[in-house]
């Protein structure tokens, strides 16, 4: 099936006859470390890479906004934010104008709900009150979409049916500051789009699996449940991989761009001359994965279609050791996947792009989203 959530935030569909020939799209994943964008063109049916990047936060985002809101980077100064745009843009040699940017999962919410019918009338009717009592501000204060889940399988006829529906909100006041921002670097605003829902495209289009996706970020970590393609559960854990980096450089007394490259480049090692630092980095792991596992267990326990795998992403995924000692936690085969696999580009570039790809899979996801189907 193919969803298009926040199709209240995107622009109108372009032009068959521009979409039929070549067009690039930007898209622009601000994290709280640091910002990537991916260019990409449509070209017949293929999406070619033109350009990428990424440029590190720090140095940007010191002035908090006194009417900011949210938390990561949308609580500095729009003036803030577009500087560090317009750079990026310019260091990476964006050309195309046509943005869709990430909303944080942490910026917004997802979930599911179950409604006692099947008359699909009737959910439209039910969604806004219904929604009323799992999104914690007012309903006018945010922007609303909403799919029906179809499970022909499990669904009852008469009476008994009921129907799922994934709710997706998104505050009005979020969407205000990425349209200043995107104002203020000259760009269009092709879209916006909630980080999950692009990883899902760039990492799992078509994929049949029951999946549990973990993006392990600097600030914050997500997981999301996907099954057959759709999202079934997203929740939000105030973890991320920047707590390992504070934790080295304090107990190993390191700076911080050492502490960086431990986790590159020993993370979590068996050998007896790391146990030094896998022994700062362990613990933390371990409460952020106790979190995971209590989720995913919840899960499992309400459904007969089982977790199978776990997919990582996100830039704390690349630290050293971390697929197998997650396969081991959970039990589960757990892999990393190239974002970048879906789009076209010169063969010597497979080695860097694979690095790299878990760092760039929402902007890829965002790039992507004008340009295939799904």
């Amino acid at each position: 099936m193919d969803f298009e959530f926040l199709k209240k935030l995107s622009l109108p569909s372009f032009p068959n006859f521009l979409l039929g020939g070549k067009r690039s799209f930007v898209g622009i994943d601000i994290g709280f470390s640091s910002v990537k964008v991916v260019q990409l063109r449509k070209e017949s049916e293929r999406a070619i890479l033109e350009t990428y990047g990424e440029l590190r936060t720090a140095p940007y985002l010191k002035n908090v906004d006194g009417n900011g809101i949210g938390s990561g980077f949308l609580r500095f100064r729009d003036s803030d934010i577009i500087e560090m745009l317009v750079d990026i843009l310019r260091e990476a040699n964006v050309t195309a104008n046509q943005a869709v940017f990430a909303v944080p999962s942490i910026s917004s919410f997802i979930t599911m709900v179950e409604l006692p019918t099947s008359d699909r009338d009737e959910v439209a009717r039910a969604v806004p009150f219904e929604a009323r009592r799992y999104i914690p501000i007012p309903i006018s204060e945010v922007s609303l979409d909403w799919q029906i889940i179809d499970e022909g399988d499990t669904a009852e006829a008469g009476p008994a049916a009921k129907t799922k529906v994934l709710l997706v909100a998104v505050p009005k006041d979020v969407i205000g500051k990425f349209e200043r921002v995107t104002k203020g670097a000259n760009l269009k605003l092709a879209g916006l789009e909630i980080e999950t829902f692009s990883l899902v495209r760039s990492l799992m289009a078509n994929d049949k699996t029951i999946t549990a996706l973990i993006n392990y970020g600097s600030q914050s970590s997500t997981v999301t449940v996907v099954d057959r393609g759709v999202v079934m559960l997203s929740h939000n854990i105030d973890r991320g991989s920047s707590e390992l980096t504070s934790a080295l450089a304090r107990g190993l007394n390191v700076t911080v761009e050492r502490a960086e490259a431990f986790k590159t480049e020993v993370g979590i090692s068996e050998r007896p001359e790391d146990r030094e630092i896998t022994s700062v980095m362990s613990p933390l792991i371990e409460l952020l994965f106790s979190e995971i596992d209590r989720i995913l267990v919840s899960y499992n326990r309400k459904t007969e279609r089982r977790i199978e795998r776990v997919v990582l992403t996100g830039g704390g995924s690349r630290i050293k050791g971390l697929i197998d000692y997650t396969a081991k936690r959970f039990g589960l085969e757990t892999i990393p996947i190239n974002p970048f696999s879906r789009v076209t580009y010169p063969a010597f570039m497979q080695p860097i792009l694979k690095d790299i790809g878990q760092s760039f899979a929402t902007a890829v996801g965002l790039a992507l989203r004008n340009i295939t189907p799904k």
